[in-house]
């Protein structure tokens, strides 16, 4: 394996100027960066530049009803920011079955975006938030909802030179309720088989907003538009929980691999959803 350079600018601006006219690549906890590198060959970049040291990608703020994450936010951040906890601890059940505790002090929230992987553990749930990715590069900044930010499989829009300088999503407000499930092989340290998540909030007894997403089961983690819309603005009892499952399960596309079958998986896109928005809501799965 050849060397590379290595830079560790402490700025946003000092990190773009690093990359331009450059092979080079971004990392921050470099969880996905340092496995990868027995992969590459040719494929090696120049220049490998550390963003653990830039300060203004730090940071978890409330303003304006949006909670913002700084891109170096990290796993264990999501279970222990006391922001998080109270706005969308859909996050933090996200995090306690991501990896293993050394992983999630290292992981950050821009990382496991930027690698597109559809089973990255962090998407749907803050897919269910309806998220947006905020980016700095040489054409300037630019806002992307997060669920346009996949174009496939480990592809994203993120375009060169940019980099993930912050997540954000509107701040789901007391009462709302979700639930999130991350179906695997085993409890830790295992990729995600079917993940699923579902944010629901409510007024009136009826629900006014409807987030639910899956990962693991198309080219890239998906929101799952034609199950909202059949909760949305409706009181919710288990026959239209059945039918936002089933529209889950119509908008998958999974595949045959090692962890599971296609079938199982497309199995598990309707029982998932179903059991979240059943649970969150109090909803008796067993009303015979």
């Amino acid at each position: 394996m050849r060397g590379f350079d290595f830079a560790a600018p402490t700025t946003i601006q000092g990190a773009l100027k690093a990359a331009k006219g450059k092979k080079y690549r971004f990392i921050a906890g470099g969880t996905n960066f340092l496995p990868d590198l027995r992969h590459m060959h040719d494929g090696l970049p120049q220049l490998v530049i550390d963003l653990s040291r830039v300060d203004a990608l730090r940071g978890v703020s409330l303003a304006k009803g949006e909670v913002r994450m700084g891109a170096l936010t990290t796993m264990t951040d999501f279970l222990e920011n006391k922001i998080i906890l109270r706005e969308a601890p859909i996050l933090a059940a996200m995090s306690a079955k991501f990896a293993g505790p050394i992983i999630r002090n290292r992981a950050t929230v821009a990382g496991n975006l930027i690698d597109g992987g559809p089973a990255a553990d962090s998407v749907p749930p803050l897919l269910a938030l309806k998220a947006v990715v905020r980016l700095a590069g040489p054409g300037g900044k630019r806002a992307v909802p997060l669920d346009e930010f996949f174009t496939g499989y480990r592809r994203t829009v993120v375009k060169p030179g940019e980099i993930i300088t912050e997540v954000a999503f509107p701040a789901p407000g007391k009462g709302h309720k979700w639930g999130y499930y991350k179906l695997a092989r085993r409890n830790a340290m295992a990729i995600t088989v079917v993940g699923a998540a579902a944010v629901l909030k409510l007024k009136g007894g009826a629900c006014r907003e409807a987030g639910i997403s899956l990962g693991s089961v198309n080219p890239a983690p998906i929101r799952c538009y034609e199950a909202e819309k059949i909760l949305e603005g409706k009181a919710v009892g288990l026959a239209l929980a059945q039918k936002a499952a089933e529209a889950c399960r119509a908008a998958s596309a999974p595949i045959d691999d090692i962890r599971a079958s296609a079938e199982y998986r497309k199995l598990m896109c309707e029982v998932l959803p179903r059991r979240l928005i059943c649970q969150a809501l109090g909803i008796p799965l067993d009303q015979g």
